[in-house]
């Protein structure tokens, strides 16, 4: 099931949690799941069992919590020892989603950005997913949202927060550029600091994401149409950026079954 926050606080930060369990899992269409750079974090939190992971030539199986701050480059993850786990998908801000909830700045994160829970949150992390694997299920939310609400910090929102919320909720660079008056300079300090990234890295993930979750809804093949619809400059630039991302070009990456991210049922 997919819940959203309760608190305000956790709202501005927090999409939603899927809370999955061993009935869940086996209903999924596939427990292999790929995963790509984006501009979205994620946090599995493991209640019971196991998982598998294949990320930067190295392989790891755990049933430690994991945190995707940033991805690099494709991960695959085998979630088919995996019992039952809670999926923390942030906002689409980058690192900016997580700062309010950390006490560690952006350089430190992306030199770690996939890493176990405890490594970035501290030992409070390991006491909640003590007690989450023995919660009542109808209380999950509620206390994922207190702990979330204890740690919150409300001076370590930022600009990329700000600008979010009034000016434009993509974080476009051209709107903020209009709104604010500032330079591209400027606001590359801004976007550095706040979500490891430049303006320019951020926004060309924003838009590689969004191509690939139409291509995995729709298979639609007439890469013209992306080409215009998002922006690139020719179907060559837009074919290079997927296999840049992806290590596949368009034509392969719809053939395999399961390309993007396990995505919850909100129906």
């Amino acid at each position: 099931m997919v819940y959203e926050p309760q608190l305000s606080e956790v709202q501005k930060h927090i999409d939603h949690y899927w809370i999955l369990n061993a009935s869940d899992l086996l209903a999924l269409n596939s427990t292999q799941m790929f995963a790509y750079p984006g501009v979205t974090p994620d946090m599995i939190i493991v209640l019971e069992g196991h998982y598998s992971i294949s990320y930067r030539g190295e392989r790891l199986k755990s049933n430690r919590s994991l945190l995707f701050s940033f991805i690099y480059e494709k991960v695959h993850i085998d979630f088919s020892a995996l019992k039952s786990c809670i999926v923390v998908k942030f906002k689409s801000r980058a690192l900016s989603s997580l700062k309010p909830f950390i006490r560690v700045g952006a350089d430190t994160i992306m030199k770690n950005s996939v890493a176990f829970t405890e490594d970035i949150f501290g030992f409070g992390m390991q006491r909640l997913n003590d007690y989450l694997k023995t919660c009542d299920p109808e209380l999950l939310v509620s206390e994922l949202d207190n702990w979330f609400e204890q740690r919150y910090r409300k001076e370590d929102e930022g600009f990329i927060v700000e600008m979010s919320q009034e000016v434009s909720k993509d974080c476009d660079l051209s709107t903020i550029m209009h709104a604010t008056g500032y330079s591209y300079s400027t606001l590359e300090r801004y976007f550095k600091k706040e979500t490891g990234l430049t303006p320019k890295a951020f926004q060309t993930l924003q838009r590689f994401k969004k191509v690939l979750r139409e291509l995995s809804t729709t298979k639609n093949q007439d890469w013209q149409h992306y080409v215009l619809q998002y922006g690139y400059y020719d179907q060559s630039h837009f074919i290079k950026e997927m296999k840049r991302f992806t290590g596949h070009s368009p034509s392969a990456l719809v053939q395999i079954p399961n390309f993007i991210e396990l995505r919850p049922n909100y129906s």
